[in-house]
């Protein structure tokens, strides 16, 4: 291994494939969900009706009470005694279920309605288009707008439920309720659709019903449209996006533990490691204790926060009470093992990783973490195993399929890698960028072929910055291959990019191990750290 391939591991260019995401938020709080029917009973046609060919629309509102018992009924007559008492009957005979919010069940009304004509039955006619004539005679009247609006999310009819409440807040920008109403038809559609940009959109129509100061009425409704984009942002790793989405819901329901929790991943992804921890510990108040895999996944965030800040012994602690509350959960596991990857200890990372693929055989994620650990540790049948399993429990599996490209760069199979790199990136495109960094790294390593691969390492780091100019790793594993091919300048401005795109996202460690090769290439007097160094950077070749 030459001089500049030695600080690759030092800003995790080990490349060992991220950890299983984390679980969703399953008791994240969603806004609202009316009342339906438990046992429906339909009315008939009555005979005399039919016989006096009448025909109309029975609608019915009935106010069902929490524990799903009605409380009262009213009916808009069609005209026609005798089918708005058979549309009564059947209506009382009907059970039903209590609407829900925040996962609590709640007093509400439930509207539905009965269309007859002289072909039969048909239910649920005529709402949206009673509502929709009232609301074109009067469009300033807000209620029926409001009406009109339930009506389309209820049915599901997401496009009509958004344009109507748009036509509200147009005729009305300062009503508060109109924003709520069209924040709510977007977080439905984006929450059941998994759209992100829908979901932005409510968060963004509930900051416009909160600044009219209706902060405590729509306070649940927001937390959990903010909550939930947070979550989003939070796995898709914009961490300083998902931050003051995840800072809003816990600040209007500040006793909702699962929020603090999510803003302290936000914190910990964006390396704000102390602010993190405070927020874990503010949750770990909230922890009602019922949920054991849910203490345990507290724990284990705050175990990690604690190595983060070098804390080793409490976050050993921390970690090891984690997996004493819930031994099937699998984070403190994985947070063990990350860590001593981190410190370059393969061994010590391997044991928290065989014990996770024993509480889940059929986590994929870890046996590719397994392979690449044995990759690095030239073990190739141990890793060809576990890459095989991984592929066996999911055969679509990028990750795995990349595995095998790592397996036989490892070896310095150059045609192999290509081979199964192309296989993995097909499947994967987003991961171009990642995979080929990696790839890069294996071959400026010590290949079992004693061959010097640096200038593929500078060919698959070179197409990673294509891929993705903005990924760190990639210039800075190109500039260690330049810097080994003795191309001082080449070396030198991908240095810079990468500490810039390193400093951008305020890595601390990812500087530190570029200004140390830096200052390896250039001499100690030049460091990328001071100013007389970046007030130069322009003036460089290549730059």
């Amino acid at each position: 291994m030459h001089n500049f391939q030695r600080g690759i591991a030092a800003v995790g260019a080990l490349a060992v494939a991220a950890f299983v995401s984390l679980p969703a938020l399953a008791d994240q709080p969603t806004y609202y969900y009316p009342p339906k029917f438990k046992s429906q009973v339909k009315p008939a046609y009555p005979q005399s009706a039919r016989a006096a060919r009448e025909a109309g629309v029975v609608f019915v509102k009935v106010l069902v009470g929490a524990d799903g018992v009605p409380k009262s009924f009213t009916i808009k007559s069609s005209g026609h005694k005798d089918l708005d008492g058979e549309v009564l009957k059947a209506a009382k005979a009907s059970k039903y279920a209590p609407a829900t919010r925040n996962g609590k069940a709640v007093m509400a009304f439930y509207d539905f309605s009965y269309k007859f004509t002289l072909a039969g039955l048909a239910e649920n006619e005529g709402s949206n288009s009673e509502l929709a004539k009232r609301l074109s005679q009067d469009p300033k009247n807000v209620s029926t707008r409001l009406a009109l609006t339930e009506f389309y999310i209820n049915k599901g009819d997401f496009s009509n439920a958004e344009s109507t409440a748009q036509a509200g807040v147009q005729s009305s920008p300062n009503d508060a309720r109109l924003w709520a109403q069209l924040g709510r038809a977007y977080y439905q559609e984006g929450s059941q659709k998994k759209d992100v940009g829908k979901l932005k959109q409510a968060a963004d129509a509930y900051d416009k019903a909160l600044s009219m100061g209706s902060g405590s009425q729509y306070s649940s409704q927001a937390a959990a449209v903010y909550g939930e984009y947070a979550f989003n942002l939070m796995q898709a790793q914009q961490y300083n996006d998902c931050l003051p989405y995840a800072d809003k819901a816990a600040q209007l329901n500040s006793k909702q533990m699962q929020y603090r929790m999510l803003k302290g991943d936000c914190e910990e992804g964006a390396q704000q490691h102390a602010a993190a921890l405070a927020d874990y510990k503010t949750a770990q108040t909230l922890d009602d204790k019922k949920s054991n895999d849910m203490t345990a996944r507290l724990l284990a965030d705050i175990g990690n926060v604690q190595l983060a800040l070098n804390d080793e012994a409490n976050g050993l602690a921390s970690l090891n009470a984690a997996q004493k509350a819930a031994p099937h959960s699998g984070f403190a596991y994985q947070y063990l093992a990350s860590y001593y990857i981190r410190k370059g200890n393969l061994n010590a990372a391997l044991n928290p990783l065989l014990q996770l693929a024993q509480i889940q055989p059929d986590n994929v994620q870890v046996q590719i973490n397994i392979g690449d650990i044995y990759v690095r540790q030239k073990n190739f049948t141990a890793a060809q195993t576990a890459y095989n399993k991984a592929l066996s429990i999911d055969p679509k599996s990028a990750d795995a399929q990349f595995g095998l490209a790592e397996l036989a760069a490892a070896q310095g199979n150059i045609a192999g890698t290509d081979a199964a790199l192309r296989k993995a990136i097909a499947t994967a495109p987003a991961n171009s960028a990642t995979y080929n960094a990696a790839i890069a790294t294996l071959f400026l390593a010590s290949t079992t072929d004693k061959a010097d691969h640096s200038g593929e390492a500078a060919k698959y780091a070179q197409a990673a910055t294509v891929a993705d100019p903005n990924y760190a790793n990639a210039w800075y594993t190109l500039a260690i291959a330049y810097a080994d091919q003795k191309k001082k300048d080449q070396a030198n401005s991908a240095f810079r990019k990468a500490f810039d795109l390193f400093k951008a996202k305020n890595d601390q460690a990812g500087m530190k191990a570029v200004n140390d090769q830096y200052m390896a290439l250039n001499g100690k007097d030049n460091s990328l750290m001071t100013d007389k160094a970046r007030s130069e950077r322009t003036n460089q070749p290549g730059y």
